[in-house]
Formats: structure tokens, sequence, C-alpha cells
């Protein structure tokens, strides 16, 4: 696939196995054709999110490239109060609810085009708030380098929005 000599040997471990083969050209478009239909579909996320719409289409481009989803069940933890900060997380699907050590009810709800994860990334600091799933939830992951070389653009509104964040019990942020 890669125009390199093999490094290794396949050996059946049955006599009834059935090996299915895939030429250069076929792997490459598939991969391709994958690729760019996950690429629109996140330009067509990211378009909806309120914090990013001021980003221009090669921006939300690039992030949409950078981006990896991951799935949680219910009553599973996203992040956990206290640990440092590795991702921003966008929700693209389900509800998931912050909650603060000591605090019984969640001090932020979540849905899909929420954003989280970000407080401990812009002041890299421990997590404010651990977030648990409500619902199965999907969310699209964005690492801290990423993070800090591709929402730069946003990372000054981020800093400015006026949002109650979880420090003060409820609103946008982590």
């Amino acid at each position: 696939m890669y125009g390199a000599p093999r490094n290794a040997t396949v050996i059946s471990a049955t006599d009834d196995c059935v090996l299915w083969a895939l030429d250069r050209v076929t792997f490459r478009r598939i991969l391709m054709d994958y690729t760019f239909t996950r690429r629109r579909m996140y330009e067509k996320f990211l378009a909806e999110v309120p914090l990013l719409s001021t980003l221009n289409d090669y921006e939300r481009s690039k992030i949409a490239d950078a981006l990896e989803s991951c799935k949680f069940a219910p009553g599973e933890t996203i992040i956990n109060e206290g640990d440092a900060g590795e991702a921003f997380y966008l929700l693209e699907e389900g509800e998931a609810s912050a909650y603060k050590k000591g605090v019984d009810a969640p001090v932020k709800r979540y849905r899909k085009g929420d954003y989280f994860g970000e407080l401990a990334l812009l002041n890299q600091a421990p997590r404010a708030a651990s977030v648990v799933c409500d619902t199965e939830v999907r969310v699209a992951t964005l690492g801290k380098d990423g993070f800090q070389r591709l929402l730069g653009p946003v990372e000054g509104i981020m800093r400015r929005e006026k949002y109650e964040g979880v420090e003060g019990g409820k609103g946008k942020k982590e």
C-alpha cells in the first residue's frame, strides 16, 4: 500500500480462511472519499457552533481535519475534576452534565454544539469540574497541541465571553 517491501508474513490458523485484497489505487480512493466526507461533516457541524462562527472556511477545515470522535455510554465520565487538561471537547450528540466536588446537583448541562475542557487548556490549570454523560454521547475532541495551534483565532473570544462558568455554578464553560 505504501510502496515499501512487506515486513510480515500472515499464516491462516484455519483451513477455511477467506482473504480479501485491495489494490493500492482502490485503497487510496476509499481513504480519500472517507476523509472528504468526514471533513465536510465536521465543517458543517463546526459552522453551527456559535463560538466558531467567526472562523473562515479554511480555519474550520483545518480544525475538522484535526478532530477525533469519541463515544461514551450513559453514566460514563468524560473528564474528571482536578485532572490535567489534555483535550477540548465539542458535544456532537447526546447530553452531559458538569459536577463539582461537594455539590450534589449538576452545575452545568451540555447539549449538541456545547463545548467544554477549554478552561484547563487556556489557563493551564486542572479541570474545574467533572463531566458525566446523561445519555449516550459522541464528542469531537481536539488535543492540547491542536487546540493551541488551531483555535488561536477564537482564544480571545473564549477568554472574553462572560458566561457564568462552572466556577460560579452555571454557564458555558467547563
